[in-house]
Formats: C-alpha cells, structure tokens, sequence
C-alpha cells in the first residue's frame, strides 16, 4: 500500500492494523502532533472527508492499493475558516441590503455550518454574537434588519483584521 500526504509518498510501519480506518486514526494522531490536521483522504480515488473515515471502519488494510491524504496546518485552517465566514457575513449584508428572502432563507440553512466554524476560531464581540444568535434563530422574519446588518458588518471587518493578522505569519 503507498501512501501519499499532500502528494509526497511517506512510509508506512504496519504494526496490528487491520482496517485502513486504524491507520488513518493513528496518521490523524500523527499529524496533529506536528501542527497539521487531516481534511480528507482518498482511498483507491474515492473521496472521505476527514469527519467520515470512520466509514473505512471495514476496509482491509490488503485490499487497499493507494492512499492519498491531504493535511492543512492550523493557519490554513484558520485562513479558511475565517474566509468561509467573511463570505457568508457579506452575503447576508447584500440580501439584507437587497431584501432579498430567497437569499436569508438560503443563508438561515447553512448557519449551522457557519456557527461551527465561528465557535471553532473566529472571535468577536460579546454584543455582535448576541445580535448574531438572535438574527439567526430566524433571519427572514426582519424584526431589526438594520441592528443584523451591522452585527453581521462587525463580523466582517473581524474576519478581514484575522486575514490580515494570518498573512502576516
């Protein structure tokens, strides 16, 4: 079995392993220990997620020709995040701008999504995520739109401040 990480083949010392779900905890394991986090892996060309590997739980290590791991460093993690969150903040101040409902409603349904990443790296302020939450329990009903645009403003020159700082490392 080779095994790549962000293209580069790495060696690999089997010990007990059965399944390629025990190795792969173990390579997460691994990278964690050197500042790096796994975001997914192909196995034989099929795609996971690094969330989903445990869908590997019973794949025979033999039965597995080629596995292909890509690691981001917590910067880049954070670059990512912080940049999801800008995007989906400027995208609410246009459909609050636009009153446009199409676009709340769609936004409402990927907050979950959003609230993880925001609870995961980007800070902000107490009154803007107390703003936030009250908007985001139900962003189409307009009670305060002006009060939501400039909560979801403050969120976006946050993010825009933790880009530049992550550019600067």
């Amino acid at each position: 079995m080779q095994i790549f990480v962000n293209g580069k083949e790495v060696t690999f010392n089997r010990k007990d392993e059965t399944y390629i779900s025990e190795v792969l905890v173990g390579f997460k394991e691994w990278l964690e220990k050197n500042g790096f986090y796994l975001e997914s892996v192909a196995v034989d060309q099929v795609f996971y997620h690094a969330g989903n590997i445990t869908e590997l739980a019973e794949k025979k290590i033999d039965d597995v020709q080629k596995v292909e791991v890509t690691a981001l460093s917590k910067l880049e993690i954070e670059f990512i995040q912080y940049s999801l969150v800008r995007n989906y903040f400027s995208a609410l101040i246009k459909a609050i701008d636009e009153k446009n409902q199409d676009a709340l409603a769609n936004l409402a349904s990927q907050y979950d999504e959003i609230q993880k990443t925001l609870s995961l790296n980007v800070k902000f302020a107490q009154g803007d995520e107390n703003q936030l939450e009250l908007m985001l329990r139900n962003p189409s009903d307009g009670d305060n739109p002006q009060s939501i645009r400039n909560a979801a403003a403050s969120i976006v020159k946050l993010c825009e401040s933790g880009l530049e700082e992550l550019k600067k490392n």
